[in-house]
C-alpha cells in the first residue's frame, strides 16, 4: 500500500488531496485500488507519508510493531484512518439479496444496510486472531437520542431552511455531550471521538467533530432559542397532557473565570456562593408547576431582580385566555408592591412570599386558632388566613382586589433561621469586641477614637449583620468627645426572635383551604430544583468563554439539555424511579458498543460490532420510558486484508 497524490481542478482552482491505494492486477492489468480518502494531510509531512501507509497496513493485518519508538504523529493518524476505514466498511451498502436492512435511528438518516446473512453464517476463523478493537459508551446516548426523537427536536431542525443534515447531526452531538459529559467544547469533542458511541446515532459528514464545529452549531441553536423552546415546550405539553395552571419564575447567577471584558452583561453582583470576586451573568427562568421550562432569558449580573418582571409579563401574555387567568408564583425578591400591581393590571394573578413583616397582622395571630397540617416531610405547619385590599390600574381606570394573606410558621424554617441568627449574633458580638479593644488602645490619631468614628464603625457592623442590631442595646462611653469604652447587652425579649420561622404568603386568588394554598406556593421549589440540576449535573457554571455570544450559547445549551433531562425524569418519577440525572447517566453508561475482529481462513478480516444488553437497572429505565433497549444487536462486515 502507498499514498497517492491526486490533483483536482475546480473552477480554476487546483486542489491537492491524497488517498491510500494498493496495486493489484485486474484481468492481467496492474491497477490502483482505492482504499480510503486521506484528504489534504496538512499535519503530515511528505517524508512521513510512507510510514503512515505502512502503519495503516499493519493495523489492517494486525501486525505487531517491531519497535516501540513509533512516531507519535504517524501513530495517531494511522489509528484515525483505520477507524474511518472500519466505519466506511460498515456503512458500505451490500447486495440486498445477501443481506437484511436495519432501520437506523431517526427519520433524518437513511436506512443503512448491514451484511447480516439471512441464513446461518458459518465460517472457519483463526481464533488466535480474535481481537477486541474498541469499546464505547452507548447507553446514555441511546436513551437521550430516543427522548430527543420523541420530542422531535432533530426532525424540527431538519425542517428549518438554515439547518442542513450535517449541522443537525453536530448540534445533536453537542447536546448529547452537554447531557452526558458536560465540559468545554474541546473536552466534549474528545469524549465524542474517543469515549462515546454517539456517532453511531448521529453521524456527521467527516465522521468526527472538533471544538469549532461544536461551537458553531451551539451558536446556531442559540440563534433559534425562542423557536426551539416553544417547540419543546409544546411537545412536552402534548405528550404529557399538561395544563399551564401555574407559572414559576426565578433568577439565578453563574460566575465566570476571567475578566470578561468582551461581555457587556458580565457584571459584579450579589452571589449566593460567595464568589463576589467574579463577574457573573443572570439567568431568568419561567417554568410550569411540573418543573418544565417555558422560557429563559439572560441579564446583566448586577440587574435588580424586580426589574426583570416586565419581560415576564410580556412572555405570559400567550398563556392568557378567556377561561383561566395565569397565576405566577415567585419569590419575595421579585414581588415588589409595584410589580404585584403591574401583574394585576395585566390581568395576571400572583402568589408569592410577602416582602413585608406585617407587624400589624402578627399582633392578630391567635395561637389557639392556627390551622395545622403535616407537610410531605412529616413536619407540622401552622397557618392562619388574613385579608386586605390592594389597589391597581388598568389604563386610567382604578380597581380594588382583595388579597389573601396566609400566616405560616414551621419548625424546620425556625430551626434554620435560629442557626442563621446565632451565626449573626456571634459575628456581631465579635465585631463589637474588636471595636472595644481598639478603643482601649492608645491612638496617635485621636480622630480614630472620636465618638462619630466609633458610631460609624458600629453602623457598618449593623449593616454587615443586617437586622441583628435591633436585638441589642449599645452604649459608647466618652470623655471630651473621645470614646473610652463600649458596652452592649442582648435584649432577651427582642422583636426579632418571635418572628423566626414565620412568614406571610400573599396572593390575589381567592383561597379557602390553608393547606392547599401553602402547597401551591411550595411548587416554587420546582424551579429551585431546576437550578440545582443545571449547576450540579449539567455543569452550568463556571463559564470560561469570553465573548457574549459564546457565553449565552453555552448557557442556552445547558437549558436545552434540561428540557431533555426533565422530560426523562418526569416519566421515570411516574414509574417510581426517582434517580438524580447523574445517577441515571451512571446507570446507562454500563451499556457499551464493542467492536471485535477475527480473520477467517480466506485471509479476510471479519468485523463484528455488537451492543451489550442493558443491565437490570438500565433495562428498568428503558421499560419505564417505553424505549427500545438496544440501538442494534449485531453488525457484521468483511474487510479484505489480502
Amino acid at each position: 500500500m502507498f499514498i497517492k497524490k491526486v490533483t483536482n481542478n475546480k473552477k480554476g482552482m487546483v486542489y491537492l488531496t491524497y488517498r491510500l491505494v494498493k496495486s493489484q492486477r485486474v484481468n492481467g492489468i496492474p491497477k490502483h485500488i482505492n482504499i480510503i480518502e486521506l484528504g489534504s494531510l496538512p499535519e503530515i509531512p511528505l517524508d512521513k507519508h510512507k510510514a503512515l501507509a505502512d502503519r495503516i497496513e499493519q493495523l489492517m493485518f494486525e501486525e505487531t510493531l517491531l519497535f516501540s519508538n513509533q512516531d507519535v504523529l504517524v501513530e495517531e493518524w494511522a489509528h484515525f484512518y483505520y477507524k474511518k476505514l472500519i466505519k466506511n466498511s460498515f456503512n458500505k451498502p451490500q447486495p440486498v439479496g445477501n443481506t437484511i436492512t436495519n432501520k437506523y435511528v431517526g427519520e433524518l438518516f437513511a436506512d443503512n444496510i448491514y451484511s447480516v446473512p439471512q441464513v446461518d453464517n458459518i465460517q472457519q476463523v483463526k481464533l488466535d486472531t480474535f481481537e477486541s478493537i474498541s469499546s464505547h459508551e452507548i447507553g446514555g446516548e441511546w436513551l437521550c437520542t430516543q427522548a430527543i426523537k420523541e420530542l422531535g427536536l432533530d426532525h424540527y431542525l431538519g425542517e428549518q431552511p438554515d439547518w442542513n443534515l450535517n449541522e443537525t447531526s453536530v448540534g445533536m452531538l453537542g447536546l448529547l455531550g452537554r447531557l452526558l459529559y458536560p465540559d468545554s467544547e474541546k473536552k466534549t469533542a474528545e469524549w465524542l471521538n474517543e469515549n462515546s458511541a454517539a456517532m453511531e446515532l448521529y453521524c456527521p459528514e467527516s465522521g468526527t467533530v472538533d471544538r469549532n464545529r461544536l461551537m458553531q452549531c451551539t451558536k446556531k441553536l442559540y440563534q433559534d432559542k425562542d423557536k426551539i423552546e416553544k417547540h419543546l415546550s409544546g411537545q412536552i405539553e402534548s405528550i404529557y397532557k399538561i395544563e399551564n395552571k401555574l407559572i414559576l419564575y426565578d433568577l439565578t447567577n453563574t460566575h465566570f473565570e476571567g475578566m470578561m471584558k468582551q461581555c457587556p452583561k458580565a457584571k459584579y453582583g450579589h452571589n449566593k456562593q460567595k464568589r463576589n470576586d467574579c463577574r457573573q451573568i443572570t439567568l431568568g427562568l419561567m417554568a410550569d408547576q411540573d418543573g418544565f421550562v417555558k422560557h429563559s432569558n439572560y441579564y446583566a449580573g448586577n440587574i435588580s431582580e424586580p426589574k426583570t418582571f416586565t419581560d415576564v409579563l410580556s412572555e405570559l401574555k400567550p398563556f392568557k385566555n378567556g377561561l383561566h387567568r395565569p397565576v405566577i408564583v415567585m419569590d419575595a425578591g421579585i414581588a415588589t408592591e409595584d410589580n404585584l400591581k403591574m401583574s394585576l393590571g395585566e390581568q395576571i394573578d400572583y402568589l408569592c412570599v410577602s416582602r413585608s413583616g406585617h407587624k400589624d397582622l402578627l399582633a392578630k395571630v391567635d395561637k389557639d386558632k392556627l390551622v395545622c397540617f403535616v407537610n410531605k416531610n412529616g413536619q407540622e405547619v401552622r397557618t392562619q388566613f388574613f385579608y386586605q385590599n390592594i389597589e391597581y390600574q388598568i389604563g386610567e381606570e382604578k380597581f380594588t382586589c382583595q388579597e389573601t394573606l396566609l400566616y405560616v410558621e414551621t419548625p424546620a424554617k425556625e430551626a434554620k433561621e435560629r442557626g442563621m441568627f446565632g451565626k449573626k449574633q456571634q459575628g456581631f458580638e465579635t465585631g463589637l469586641e474588636q471595636i472595644k479593644q481598639s478603643v482601649a488602645k492608645p491612638q496617635k490619631n485621636k480622630k480614630n477614637q472620636s465618638i462619630e468614628k466609633i458610631w460609624e464603625r458600629i453602623g457598618r457592623l449593623k449593616e454587615k449583620y443586617s437586622g441583628i442590631g435591633q436585638a441589642y442595646t449599645i452604649d459608647v462611653v466618652q470623655l471630651d468627645g473621645q470614646a473610652t469604652d463600649i458596652e452592649w447587652q442582648f435584649i432577651e425579649n427582642n422583636s426579632i426572635e418571635p418572628q423566626l420561622g414565620t412568614y406571610f404568603v400573599r396572593t390575589s386568588i381567592s383561597a379557602e383551604d390553608e393547606a392547599l394554598l401553602w402547597k401551591v406556593y411550595r411548587t416554587v421549589g420546582e424551579i429551585e430544583s431546576i437550578f440545582r440540576t443545571l449547576k450540579s449535573d449539567l455543569n452550568f457554571r463556571p463559564v470560561f468563554h469570553q465573548k457574549e455570544i459564546n457565553i449565552e450559547s453555552h448557557l442556552n445549551l445547558s437549558v436545552l439539555a434540561y428540557f431533555i433531562v426533565s422530560f426523562i425524569r418526569y416519566r421515570l418519577k411516574q414509574n417510581n424511579i426517582h434517580h438524580s440525572w447523574t445517577e441515571i447517566v451512571r446507570i446507562m453508561n454500563t451499556q457499551k458498543c464493542n467492536l471485535n475482529s477475527v480473520i477467517n481462513t480466506k485471509g479476510e478480516k471479519i468485523l463484528l460490532k455488537t451492543c451489550t444488553r442493558p443491565q437490570m437497572k438500565a433495562n428498568e429505565i428503558y421499560q419505564a420510558m417505553k424505549y427500545k433497549p438496544m440501538p442494534f444487536h449485531r453488525k457484521i462486515t468483511t474487510l479484505n486484508v489480502g
